[in-house]
């Protein structure tokens, strides 16, 4: 009797012991799970599209990445209240600052971006020597982003297009702003630069609905977003009156597409 009572109670530790091995390894892997999705790294499963060919409803899964970058922008301002930093961005973009505001409190007024903190430093130097205007470095710094994806091959290939697209329009604009500024590029030609890639935008913009629809991951739906936002920038930068407003929407524009980057990229690490 003693012997056959004994079994039992190691059986039954037994058995208790694997039960909590086996909840420590769940736990584990919940844990491992929340810190890949807290990093970007979750995996964003997409919505069919049933009207695509075969070869393009093809299941895929990818990994797309977003770069980091960091730009060094000029900051005229900070206020507590939206209304008063516009006021002053549209005062500075009279005269060929980007007055770009950004949407959340503090609010900064900003008028331009660039690549090394030299060059702002450089442009703000000249800003408050010939012009008494007072501005300070700003550092927007973006975090390389990582994301992986399932979904149809047509939609990642559109998907990857887009995040191509977005992280060389900064530079793209940049390098438009600096030839506006320098004189090294003519006016119509810069003009006739803005409407191409606003076209780019637009057809990205335009094939991502088609290919996602209504019900989008919300993702999908901040990319769409940012494309149409710097599209209907484009349009307007391209047809500004004089040379002026024209060098100060291509700033205003490369402002929203490095500040919207920003938030896209906090967005996909949450």
């Amino acid at each position: 009797m003693r012997s056959g009572k004994l079994k039992t109670r190691r059986y039954k530790v037994r058995r208790s012991g694997r039960g909590w091995v086996i909840l420590l390894a769940l736990g584990l892997l919940l844990l491992a799970g929340a810190y890949f999705f807290r990093s970007g790294q979750d995996l964003l499963l997409m919505e069919p599209t049933p009207t695509l060919s075969p070869q393009e409803r093809s299941g895929d899964e990818r990994t797309l990445t977003l770069p980091g970058q960091t730009w060094y922008a000029l900051q005229l301002g900070v206020f507590d209240t939206e209304n008063s930093a516009r006021q002053l961005a549209e005062r500075f973009m009279s005269r060929g600052a980007g007055g770009y505001v950004t949407n959340d409190s503090p609010y900064r007024v900003l008028a331009a971006a660039y690549e090394t903190r030299a060059d702002a430093q450089a442009v703000l130097s000249q800003l408050k020597a010939l012009h008494g205007v007072e501005a300070y470095v700003h550092e927007m710094h973006t975090d390389e982003i990582v994301v992986k994806v399932s979904g149809q091959a047509a939609q990642l290939t559109a998907l990857e297009d887009a995040y191509d697209t977005l992280s060389q329009t900064a530079d793209y604009l940049s390098s438009l702003s600096q030839g506006l500024d320098q004189h090294t590029m003519e006016e119509e030609s810069i003009r006739a630069a803005l409407r191409s890639q606003k076209n780019t935008l637009s057809a990205l913009e335009e094939r991502l609905q088609k290919l996602f629809g209504e019900n989008a991951h919300a993702a999908v739906k901040e990319v769409r977003q940012m494309l149409s936002a710097l599209s209907d920038g484009l349009t307007e930068a391209a047809s500004a009156q004089g040379e002026v407003l024209l060098g100060a929407r291509i700033k205003h524009c490369q402002l929203l597409c490095i500040h919207r980057l920003g938030a896209y990229a906090a967005l996909l690490a949450k």
